[in-house]
């Protein structure tokens, strides 16, 4: 029961840094997905419960403060952890290169979907620009932010699920 009400606060934190501090941090018009990073790392750790609650609150959180519909985060998040815990079945360890290939991923998956929302609405977005200038540096950004998150998430997943040892 603690270690859920410490992923649904680690999650509610995630969101609150990226709409107030990550939200300033750009590079060209891209800008960084802490949740999506954090949920790489939370679906990554093979001592943490695997849940696809954890993608559909974080993509209710994200929803609710962005323009786009809050449905196009939860199904976005939702492939992102989909992929993260086949990846997390399928490897006997799991390492940080899982880690940033989810990352990798993930983030053009996201970026993927909000541009092509954005498309079918009839926004005016050139493609070349949308790579250039938003999807590759967000993915760059994402790339950055990756191990600092992974390391206070592995830190996060020691202190509320310990390994048992074994005698």
């Amino acid at each position: 029961m603690m270690a859920s009400l410490s992923g649904l606060v680690v999650l509610a934190l995630a969101t609150a840094l990226q709409s107030a501090v990550f939200s300033q941090i750009r590079l060209l018009q891209g800008a960084a997905d802490i949740v999506l990073l954090t949920l790489a790392a939370w679906y990554m750790h093979e001592e943490t419960p695997a849940s696809w609650v954890w993608a559909g609150l974080a993509g209710l959180m994200v929803g609710t403060l962005s323009a786009l519909p809050w449905w196009l985060f939860v199904m976005a998040y939702g492939v992102v952890a989909g992929f993260a815990m086949m990846l997390r079945r399928r490897l006997w360890r799991t390492s940080i290169f899982s880690y940033l290939t989810v990352v990798l991923l993930g983030s053009l998956w996201v970026q993927g979907v909000t541009f092509a929302y954005l498309r079918l609405r009839g926004t005016p977005l050139d493609v070349r620009s949308a790579l250039n200038l938003v999807m590759f540096p967000s993915l760059l950004l994402n790339l950055l932010f990756a191990l600092p998150v992974y390391s206070l998430m592995d830190e996060w997943t020691a202190w509320f699920f310990p390994e048992e040892d074994v005698p």
